[in-house]
């Protein structure tokens, strides 16, 4: 009886604290709702502001001058982004531990090691040299940004974590710039792997991979510690980061409309919220639709009455890992003993003690071994963190420029991040840039792998200037596109080191854009949702020449199947598990399980096998494990094998064994997860496809980490709309109706309509006066 009751008491507890735990929840959700009706009061304003929301809540807003359009724009993403503003800013400025805890602080001191802090600031107080208007449109959205933050309820992240959002400053626009860059460079990554397959392969497994390899003579370097760092950054950061893109655009001889058609489609990791932001502006000066990253006061995307742009990854390398001779006194350069540069920094941490950090400053940049993960002293030379980088000041040129030549004249101030520009216009222009400072090395020197620190000859010499960067205007093909790959000659002058993505994207797009003389946007719309995967057309007859039983279910829907990844088949599934196995096959016994994990994470592995797979004699076909020498076939047939094993006789469709996942910085808990991130959707697309959605090759469960991060469409004959669809929606309140509303679309590759116009009747007021 006693038991009975006790039990009954601990039940009616447990219950009570659910109820309230839940009751707070519900209250927080209610008070946090955005509206999208009313006057609201915004003091930095001038003047009232009318604002109208499109049927997936996209702002229209007119004022009557740009200070107070970027007061209202700041307002605008703060009441739907605060939470991913304010962490977007942190982890450029490295300041995410005061907010999240010790787990962050090895964040915090990777974002400071790089540098990224200072050039923030550093770009900060050179604005207040710089053009007077592009000082207005910063300050006066960082006011907005703050009026949203006096007067609007506290996001209920915050209250979770029992802190408030401090105030924005201008050196926040340029932290959330520098997040963006760090998430385009692949070097950190990728120049330790390279230099280490370098140096542990015997040379006929490197010239099967690359023609030419630079010299590596440096110590041995340990790879298998930078796992922190990526569970780290995903558990961690705001948005995903950058992992590829398509563009393309057509002349008017190519376009039924007789206007040039553009597409653009920029690769993100998937997260929670959505990474863009979309609003029109509308003053006496402007009519600007764009999509904006939140924090900052300019779109990277945009659309006016009569040009339109878009961005895809140029991947170039501007960036190299120096490494050091330390001595006791400093490191070895030459015949001579450098001193470093000491700079004290104090990272604050939530519910412990400051951190004394010091970074230290070598002539080749900061050292960055600890915060990479490397085991041995590296300095890092990096682009992005030159004080003449001024992407910002060139944005605001770019959305300012009225003809092509003005557009090509403000891209000079973007150095780093490296991007394609894409282009189309009213005047029948279409147009692409690589938008740049390409890096002038010393002879003899190759960004792909690490470089001796121990000379000064190896220093960067400098930079090309822009004129000589790559570019495309009006070609007589009338077909300009982008799929991350390289620059062929003549266009490419300067050197063309980079991180270029495996071939078979590209060709595939080429190959489709030239296959028709003339398109339309529905065929356009087509094209930017294929998931074919030229892959596998490659690997179906060398696993008809290698395997000899064919008469089992799984070979029988792979050798029938086009290579579509639609959601209600079974071939995807198999095509996938067979490319890991064969990866596994190829590779893992000559790099070891360790190095083997780290290279099947990045998109060198497809290029590695993309090559392998062009020479039957590669020595990579043969096994290490097996007793008798195995050629090409031999591990083709037993990855075959492993693949029919893994699977068994029932086989799940590809919505089944691929969803997607948009992570959330606090979705590591499984309640808050529930909360805060997206719902999982079953992918219709492929990585290596057009519909670029990619996942890790080693799950059988694969769950979708990136993809397209919007989808959008232009003719230029209607110049005031376009074709537009987004993973999850506008908002990033989860609760917000307009938080997931085009998840359902996106997955179906629809679209919406938006048609650019100033606000005839304003659902939303934002008023100067209380």
């Amino acid at each position: 009886m006693f038991f009975s009751r006790a039990i009954k008491a601990v039940f009616i507890v447990v219950l009570a604290i659910v109820t309230i735990v839940t009751a707070f929840v519900a209250l927080q959700l209610w008070r946090t709702s955005p509206t999208y009706h009313g006057i609201e009061s915004v003091p930095a304003l001038q003047n009232k502001i009318a604002v109208s929301f499109d049927d997936y809540g996209v702002p229209s807003l007119y004022a009557n001058n740009d200070a107070d359009a970027m007061v209202a724009l700041g307002w605008l993403h703060a009441k739907e982004r605060l939470f991913q503003m304010d962490l977007l800013r942190r982890v450029g400025k490295g300041e995410l531990a005061a907010l999240f805890g010790e787990r962050a602080v090895k964040t915090d001191q990777l974002f400071r090691a790089l540098g990224m802090r200072q050039w923030s600031e550093q770009q900060a107080q050179a604005l207040l040299s710089q053009d007077p208007k592009l000082q207005l449109w910063v300050y006066s959205y960082v006011d907005g940004i703050n009026n949203a933050i006096e007067n609007l309820p506290t996001p209920l992240e915050y209250q979770l974590l029992a802190a408030t959002p401090e105030p924005f400053q201008p050196v926040d626009v340029f932290a959330t710039l520098s997040y963006m860059a760090h998430s385009f460079t692949t070097a950190f990554k990728q120049d330790p792997l390279m230099t280490d397959l370098r140096q542990n392969l015997d040379e006929p497994y490197l010239h099967a991979l690359q023609d030419h390899w630079a010299a590596a003579e440096l110590d041995g370097i340990e790879l298998v510690s930078q796992d922190w760092l990526e569970l780290e950054l995903d558990s961690l950061l705001p948005m995903g980061q950058m992992q590829g893109s398509n563009g393309w655009v057509v002349s008017a001889e190519r376009s039924e409309s007789g206007a040039p058609l553009f597409a653009n489609d920029p690769h993100i990791s998937y997260s929670s919220p959505q990474v863009w932001y979309e609003a029109q502006i509308h003053t006496p000066e402007r009519v600007l639709y764009g999509h904006y990253l939140p924090g900052l006061p300019i779109p990277l995307l945009g659309q006016t009455p009569q040009r339109v742009w878009g961005l895809t990854m140029l991947l170039n390398d501007d960036a190299d890992l120096y490494q050091l001779t330390i001595t006791d006194n400093g490191y070895q350069i030459d015949d001579e003993v450098a001193q470093m540069d000491l700079i004290d920094e104090l990272i604050e941490i939530k519910g412990g003690e400051s951190l004394h950090y010091q970074r230290q400053v070598t002539a080749f940049g900061p050292r960055v071994d600890q915060a990479l993960g490397l085991d041995q002293p590296t300095a890092l030379y990096w682009t992005f963190t030159q004080p003449g980088n001024q992407p910002l000041h060139g944005l605001y040129q770019l959305v300012n420029a009225t003809s092509l030549e003005e557009t090509e004249q403000s891209l000079e101030n973007i150095w780093s991040p490296g991007v394609n520009l894409l282009y189309a216009d009213n005047q029948g222009n279409i147009a692409k840039w690589a938008v740049a400072k390409y890096l002038k090395r010393a002879e003899g020197i190759s960004g792909s792998v690490m470089i001796d620190g121990s000379k000064r000859n190896n220093l960067p010499q400098g930079h090309y200037d822009f004129s000589s960067n790559p570019k495309q205007l009006n070609p007589t093909s009338g077909i300009i596109f982008s799929a991350n790959h390289p620059y062929s000659e003549p266009l490419q002058q300067v050197e063309a080191s980079g991180y270029y993505a495996p071939k078979f994207r590209p060709m595939w797009l080429q190959e489709q854009l030239e296959s028709q003389q003339q398109w339309n946007l529905d065929e356009f719309k087509q094209l930017q949702n294929d998931s074919r995967n030229l892959r596998v057309m490659m690997l179906k007859p060398m696993l008809a020449a290698a395997v000899t039983d064919t008469g089992s279910s799984a070979y029988q829907a792979l050798q029938q199947w086009d290579g579509t990844y639609s959601a209600d088949l079974i071939a995807p599934t198999i095509f996938e598990s067979f490319y890991n196995h064969l990866l596994e096959e190829i590779f893992a016994d000559e790099l070891g399980s360790d190095r083997f994990e780290v290279l099947v994470t990045q998109s060198l592995i497809d290029k590695m096998l993309y090559q392998v797979l062009e020479n039957p004699n590669s020595p990579w076909w043969n096994n290490l494990n097996q007793y008798s020498q195995q050629n090409q076939q031999d591990a083709i047939r037993r990855a075959w094998l492993q693949t029919e094993s893994s699977l068994g006789t029932d086989i799940p469709k590809w919505q089944q064994s691929a969803q997607s996942r948009h992570r959330h910085a606090m979705g590591a808990n499984p309640l808050l997860r529930q909360i805060f991130e997206g719902p999982s959707m079953p992918i219709h697309g492929s990585k290596r496809a057009i519909n670029n959605i990619s996942y890790q090759y080693q799950n059988e469960q694969r769950q979708a980490t990136f993809g397209p991060s919007t989808r959008r469409l232009v003719d230029m004959a209607s110049p005031l709309t376009a074709r537009v669809i987004s993973p999850l929606g506008q908002s990033g309140v989860s609760h917000s109706k307009h938080f997931s509303d085009q998840a359902i679309d996106y997955m179906n590759g629809q679209y919406r309509t938006v048609t650019i116009a100033q606000p005839t009747r304003a659902a939303l007021i934002l008023s100067p006066n209380k």
